[in-house]
């Protein structure tokens, strides 16, 4: 016989055995969704922390270039690759806005934090923090600004007011100037014989009338003196032997502003870090001399607002400021010295190893050569670098001046002309008095460096040959210039990290906690 009560205790067995098999995979399944629902909802919600770390970087990026030539500090955030501790994030700022993008039923949130750097030319590294859903991604951008020694010449005029005519490129037998690297000018190219440009040349031919510039182009093509021809060694000019790489003309104007340019070198000159100042001030007219073994001898004062000599400086070897940044101030811009003077003058001179800028409330000076210890043209790993900013003329000295005459450095006269005070005495033929002019020459207005006859001889100053610092045209500028400004005011930089996006991420945090 059968034991039907082991049967039943058999049955009930598989049976359960079948009912926990279907529990179990009911529960695996359930487990399965739920892990697919919490990871699709972890990839959109960390879809949308990117967008909200994008548009933090956008924000941070736009307040960046809208404030054209003046510069953002650091935030007080660590540049780490999550900002964490970051209490009070530079930007957004609590007056401004709190960050905070809606998003359906969920908000998100950024933070960013900002590394500013003036070196090798103004800079910053932007990290934005977006999260939702507390699902976070941070991200980076490092962006650099153009400068405005981009251009190996720049003048907003061809006219020069104070000789009330035109000044003229010279390419002729007895003399013939020379100019690499890219050039602008907001007029119109004077051009006498056949002078030779070898990079892309670019005019606006806009008249300037009693200091503004018009809007109706005067020319489509530079004024020739004698012409053109296509034949360079004949009469006339000859545009494919001047323009190697091209002339664009009616090429729309590019402005320069020359007032905050001043006030955001100022405001470097008068920087200062746990109490020390990192660049120098002078008040009225002082003299700087450049020393190979990168100090400076000085002659001038430090006044204090109270208009009470602090230092006194008279032919002083100091070492060059921290910051590399010299400013010339009248002493008309201190009120308790109630003065009236224009002094704000600067006389240079020497040779520079290291970084330095001099900048003027009127005039710059050069009693002699400006030259690089190491010289980029044959030690291409050289890091020395002048900046010479003057709110009116910067001035060759003829008196004191050597007739091979070496002029390095980015030279930027705002309002008035690079130029020679007594360009008409005579100091040799084009081959013996020469002006090598290395760098990058910005100036309002052309100015005579020479003078010649109509045969294209030298009849007194220089034969002034232009050679473009490469240097300038990828990270380089002088310490302290600000970042080159657009003509609608906004500063113009580049995106470093990614070509496509200019964004990359770093990091990835779920929950808060970071892997």
């Amino acid at each position: 016989m059968i034991d039907l009560r082991q049967n039943k205790g058999f049955a009930l067995s598989i049976a359960l055995l079948f009912l926990f098999l279907i529990v179990a995979s009911m529960a695996i399944y359930t487990l399965v969704v739920i892990n697919g629902n919490s990871q699709a909802n972890r990839t959109a919600n960390g879809q949308k922390a990117y967008y909200v770390a994008e548009a933090g970087l956008v924000d941070a990026y736009q307040r960046i270039t809208q404030a054209g030539v003046n510069t953002f500090p650091s935030s007080t955030c660590v540049n780490a690759s999550i900002p964490t501790g970051c209490a009070v994030p530079f930007i957004p700022a609590a007056g401004t806005d709190n960050g905070v993008y809606q998003m359906g039923a969920t908000n998100g949130n950024y933070a960013v934090s900002i590394v500013f750097n003036p070196a090798p030319r103004t800079n910053y590294i932007i990290t934005s923090t977006g999260t939702y859903n507390k699902i976070s991604k941070t991200l980076q951008l490092q962006i650099i600004g153009a400068s405005v020694s981009k251009w190996a010449y720049w003048s907003q005029s061809e006219i020069n007011p104070q000789l009330g005519g035109a000044l003229w490129w010279v390419g002729m037998p007895g003399m013939v100037m020379l100019t690499d690297g890219p050039v602008q000018t907001n007029g119109q190219l004077n051009i006498f014989g056949n002078p030779i440009f070898f990079d892309p040349v670019t005019e606006s031919n806009l008249p300037v009338v009693n200091g503004v510039l018009g809007n109706v182009p005067t020319s489509n093509t530079p004024n020739y003196f004698f012409g053109t021809a296509n034949n360079p060694n004949g009469n006339g000019s000859d545009p494919n032997f001047i323009f190697k790489a091209g002339i664009t003309n009616d090429a729309p104007p590019i402005d320069l502003p020359p007032l905050p340019t001043l006030n955001a070198i100022q405001t470097t000159a008068n920087d200062t870090i746990s109490g020390v100042q990192q660049g120098l001030v002078l008040t009225g007219a002082s003299q700087v001399t450049f020393n190979p073994t990168g100090t400076i001898t000085v002659t001038g004062n430090v006044v204090s607002a109270a208009c009470k000599v602090i230092t006194a400086y008279n032919k002083t070897t100091i070492p060059a400021p921290k910051n590399g940044v010299i400013y010339v101030q009248s002493t008309s811009t201190i009120p308790k010295c109630n003065s009236q003077a224009k002094d704000g003058n600067a006389t240079v001179q020497g040779t520079v190893s290291g970084q330095l800028t001099v900048t003027a409330d009127q005039n710059i000076y050069l009693s002699g050569s400006v030259a690089y210890n190491q010289d980029p043209r044959t030690n291409p790993a050289s890091t020395d670098m002048l900046g010479l900013v003057a709110n009116q003329n910067i001035t060759i000295v003829e008196a004191t001046a050597p007739t091979q005459l070496e002029v390095a450095g980015v030279m930027m006269a705002l309002q008035g002309s690079f130029q020679v005070d007594q360009y008409w005495v005579f100091r040799g033929n084009a081959s013996t008095a020469v002006m090598d002019q290395y760098g990058s020459l910005i100036n309002y207005a052309c100015g005579a460096t020479g003078e010649m006859d109509m045969s294209g001889n030298l009849l007194g100053g220089w034969n002034q040959i232009q050679s473009y610092d490469d240097r300038l045209g990828t990270t380089m500028s002088p310490p302290g210039f600000p970042p080159y400004v657009n003509n609608a005011g906004d500063g113009v930089y580049t995106k470093f990290t990614n070509p496509v996006t200019g964004i990359r991420g770093i990091s990835e945090c779920i929950g808060g906690i970071c892997g």
